[in-house]
C-alpha cells in the first residue's frame, strides 16, 4: 500500500532548486482554481515577483486560510521573489469579498497584534525568513490624490460594483464608498511592488482582476492571477471552513486536536484536502483518487499524519499521533477523560440526555445518527435504538469522535 504521507512529507522538505519548469507548473495547477490569463504567460526561467496580501482583521487563523500560503510556498522553494503584503492600510476598510455587512472599523493597535499572530502561525508551515514582509501603508499613505483619481476616472463604477455580494447588499441596505475603492488600493500594492504573479483565494478573483487593470493604467504588464479554491469545512455540508460554522481546524491547535479533527473529514473531501496541503504533480492525481476510493480510512490517517508531521518537521510525530488515535478509537482503549459527563434522572430518554451536551443541534440530528447506525452502547456493544431510555449509567459513542458517559443520579 502506497504511503502518500511519507512521500509528501519527504517532498515537502527536499530542495526544489533547479526543478524543471514543467514540474513547477504541474504543482501550481494542482493547487489552482483559476489562473488568468495563463501560466504560459510566465517565464519561470526568470525570477518572478510574487505577491500575497492579507489584512490584519483577525488573529486566530484556521487551515482554510493556509491554502494560498501552501501555494505561495511553491514559489518560495523554487527561488522566486516573494512578498507578503500586510494590509494595515486596507484593513481599515476591510475586504468586502463575501461580506453581507460592512466590516467594523479596526484600530492600528489591533491590526498590528493580529498581523503578528498571523505571521507566527504561518511560520509553522512555511519559512517566512525567505520572503519579504511589507505593510501597504508604506506606499498607500503617501499616494497623491491625483494618482488615485486617475485610476477611478478610468474604471467604470459598474465594473467596481458588479460583484454578487455588492448587488445583494445594495438591495438590502448599501455599500460604503470606501469598500468600492478597496480593489483599486490592492492594485496600487501591485504597482508599488511591480508584481508579476498574485495569489489569493477564488473569492478574491474580482479584486485581483481590478489589480491587473490598475497595473495596466500605470504602464505595467498586468500580473498573472492564481487563485486557490475555498476549502470546505469538516462537516461536509458544502459551507466553507469558518469559525462561525464550527467546522474548522485552528492552525494553533494541538497536534492531537488537528489529527482528530482531520479524521472526522468526510471521504468526499479527501482529494480537496490532499491537493491543498500536499505537493502533488498532476500525473499523481489519478493514483491518489484510486487510493482514496479503495482505502478511505487509510487515506484519512495518512492525510492527518502528514499534516501533523510537516508542522513538527518530523514524520515520527505524525505516526505517533496516528498510533495514539488508533489506540484510543480503533482499539477502544478509552480513558475516563475521553467521555463527556452527563447526569440524568432514571428513565430519561437518551436523546434528551445527549441534547444537554450542546454538541447536537436537535433531536432530528440525533435521530438521523441513530437511523444511520452511528450511535452505539459501548457497554453492550450494540447500536442504540431511537426509544432508548436511560435506566442505569451507560457509555455511548455518537459518530466517530463523540463519547458520553450518561450517569443516573
Amino acid at each position: 500500500m502506497k504511503r502518500f504521507d511519507e512521500v509528501l512529507f519527504n517532498r515537502f522538505f527536499e530542495s526544489w532548486k533547479g526543478m524543471p519548469v514543467d514540474k513547477v507548473k504541474s504543482l501550481v495547477r494542482v493547487k489552482a482554481k483559476v489562473i488568468l490569463p495563463s501560466l504560459d504567460d510566465v517565464d519561470f526561467s526568470k525570477v518572478q515577483r510574487i505577491k500575497l496580501g492579507i489584512d490584519g482583521t483577525g488573529s486566530e487563523i484556521h487551515i482554510g486560510h493556509m491554502c494560498p500560503v501552501f501555494l505561495l510556498n511553491i514559489f518560495v522553494k523554487t527561488g522566486h521573489h516573494v512578498t507578503l503584503v500586510i494590509g494595515d492600510f486596507t484593513a481599515k476598510i476591510g475586504d468586502p469579498s463575501g461580506r453581507v455587512t460592512e466590516r467594523a472599523v479596526i484600530t492600528d493597535e489591533q491590526i498590528a497584534k493580529n498581523v503578528a499572530t498571523y505571521t507566527q502561525q504561518m511560520a509553522r508551515f512555511v519559512d517566512t525568513s525567505k520572503f519579504d514582509v511589507r505593510k501597504n501603508s508604506e506606499w498607500l499613505s503617501k499616494t497623491p490624490l491625483d494618482k488615485f483619481l486617475m485610476i477611478h476616472q478610468n474604471i467604470n463604477l459598474a465594473t467596481s460594483i458588479q460583484r454578487e455580494d455588492f448587488r445583494i447588499r445594495l438591495e438590502q441596505g448599501g455599500v460604503s464608498n470606501a469598500e468600492v475603492l478597496y480593489a483599486s488600493l490592492m492594485g496600487l500594492d501591485s504597482v508599488a511592488l511591480e508584481t508579476t504573479i498574485e495569489l489569493g483565494g477564488i473569492d478574491q478573483l474580482l479584486n485581483l482582476q481590478q489589480c491587473r487593470e490598475v497595473q495596466r493604467l500605470h504602464g505595467q504588464k498586468p500580473e498573472v492571477i492564481i487563485t486557490t479554491p475555498i476549502l470546505e469545512g469538516l462537516s461536509g455540508d458544502g459551507r466553507k471552513m469558518s469559525k462561525s460554522f464550527s467546522n474548522y481546524v485552528a492552525v494553533n491547535a494541538s497536534a492531537e486536536d488537528k489529527f482528530g479533527k482531520l479524521m472526522s473529514l468526510p471521504d468526499n473531501l479527501l482529494v480537496q484536502y490532499f491537493k491543498c496541503f500536499g505537493y502533488l504533480f498532476e500525473e499523481e492525481l489519478g493514483e491518489l483518487e484510486a487510493f482514496i476510493k479503495a482505502h478511505p480510512m487509510e487515506a484519512k490517517k495518512q492525510l492527518a499524519s502528514y499534516f501533523v508531521a510537516i508542522e513538527a518537521k518530523n514524520m515520527n510525530a505524525g505516526l505517533t499521533e496516528r498510533a495514539k488515535f488508533e489506540a484510543k478509537f480503533s482499539k477502544r482503549e478509552l480513558q475516563e477523560s475521553d467521555f463527556a459527563q452527563i447526569k440524568v434522572k432514571k428513565g430519561t430518554m437518551l436523546l434528551d440526555a445527549l441534547l444537554q451536551s450542546g454538541k447536537f443541534k436537535s433531536k432530528g440530528e440525533l435521530k438521523r445518527l441513530i437511523d444511520g447506525g452511528a450511535m452505539r452502547d459501548l457497554d453492550a456493544g450494540v447500536a442504540v435504538q431511537v426509544d432508548f431510555a436511560v435506566m442505569k449509567s451507560v457509555k455511548v459513542k455518537v459518530g466517530k469522535l463523540n463519547f458520553f458517559a450518561v450517569r443516573v443520579n
